[in-house]
């Protein structure tokens, strides 16, 4: 790290850092702008450190959607965009749960980390590595910036770290190496290197992108697992060795809001060997899958188990007779099914007096979405128009007909 750097950041982390950051906060609550903020902070300190108390303030305010303690933690823009959030961290730090020693390799500014250190066992020991010096004080940091002094961060790579200490590692490989890139042969260590270094004892988790593909390093035991929040798929996790609760499954995980947690899986060669036929007719109902779901591949082997068939071979909508109800599906009532036509939706929203629409399309041209979007609609409730295909046919979908608060 640049001398000057560490100077600045050592300066932010004392207590007229810490206390600037919090002040310009509440600057930023209040209604004031950046140009003003600035001018006050020049008459306090330094134009670096003004800039760098700003954009500390502003990362922690975006953070707050990730993390509810971001106001007592400090951030890079990266290590902010690449880091896990707290209500997923701790879904995955419950399965570290019985695992004394516990390493988060490439730890970030500590998402993960924070919740492995705080998972319900007495006595445990948890090291966050990360072989970017300024990040690892970041994480430092983070970790006493919300009471957690069970846990130390070690500047160091991930080779030069003895993994023979630690009975569980979690790691979250570089990806942005030179570009972004979701194959396992690119990643910062690669993919085959971490499995080459593990030993069949350590309850492995390796976080990577949700388009990654499986990689011949992988062991034939690995359960994959790909986890999102309430709207999108936010992470792909590949566990491995003792503590692995659903080996050789392919799993889609949902972790809501109050920490509520979705889940379902199926055997990886199911997956693998899926094939459903589209659904002759309509049932009352279109089902979306979650964002985990489809990114799983786990769509056709959900529907066979609840009961349902897609609506086409060119979009992933399902329909038909639910026999068991999931949080992985979101469901439409149709009101009415029409030819995909602007003039014959306009007239149905007439029909039904929506006056506020959500717009939904798959199988279809964005295009599509867009005419139906500008569609001028005036009336006391409001639909879901959904444009897709039934077998071959391009069709849309008045659903959820319901009044406007």
């Amino acid at each position: 790290m640049d001398q000057s750097l560490r100077q600045e950041f050592n300066w932010l982390f004392s207590e007229e850092g810490k206390s600037l950051v919090l002040q310009v906060e509440a600057g930023f609550r209040d209604g004031s702008n950046a140009l003003t903020i600035n001018k006050r902070l020049r008459k306090k300190t330094t134009p670096v450190r003004a800039a760098i108390v700003i954009e500390q303030a502003l990362l922690r305010m975006r953070g707050l959607k990730k993390f509810a303690c971001a106001d007592q933690m400090f951030f890079t823009r990266r290590g902010l965009e690449q880091s896990t959030s707290l209500q997923i961290a701790r879904y995955k730090a419950t399965r570290f749960r019985e695992v004394r020693n516990v390493a988060d390799i490439c730890c970030g500014v500590g998402g993960d980390l924070i919740a492995l250190a705080a998972r319900a066992v007495s006595g445990v020991n948890t090291v966050g590595i990360d072989a970017d010096e300024l990040t690892a004080a970041i994480a430092g940091h983070n970790l006493s910036g919300v009471g957690l002094f069970n846990a130390s961060v070690r500047h160091q790579t991930f080779e030069e770290t003895d993994l023979a200490e630690f009975d569980g590692i979690h790691i979250d490989p570089d990806r942005r190496t030179k570009s972004r890139t979701v194959r396992g042969d690119f990643f910062q260590p690669k993919l085959s290197d971490v499995y080459a270094a593990l030993s069949a004892d350590q309850t492995v988790a390796i976080k990577v992108a949700p388009a990654t593909p499986a990689h011949d390093s992988m062991p034939e035991s690995v359960q994959r697992e790909w986890i999102g929040d309430n709207r999108e798929c936010k992470q792909q996790v590949l566990w491995s060795g003792p503590k692995t609760s659903k080996p050789r499954q392919t799993t889609a995980t949902i972790v809501a809001s109050s920490g509520k947690v979705f889940t379902y899986s199926a055997d990886a060669e199911r997956v693998e060997a899926d094939r459903m036929t589209s659904a002759a007719a309509m049932g009352e109902s279109i089902f979306e899958p979650h964002a985990v779901v489809l990114a799983s591949g786990l769509m056709s082997s959900l529907a066979e188990d609840v009961g349902l068939q897609p609506v086409s071979g060119f979009a992933d909508y399902l329909t038909g007779s639910m026999i068991q109800k999931t949080p992985l599906l979101s469901e439409y009532k149709i009101a009415e099914m029409l030819k995909l036509d602007l003039k014959h939706i306009s007239a149905a929203l007439r029909k039904f007096m929506v006056g506020e629409i959500i717009v939904k399309k798959r199988g279809v041209e964005q295009e599509v979405y867009n005419q139906i979007s500008r569609l001028k609609v005036a009336g006391e409730n409001r639909a879901t128009v959904i444009a897709t295909r039934h077998l071959r046919r391009r069709v849309a979908f008045i659903t959820n007909v319901e009044a406007r608060n």
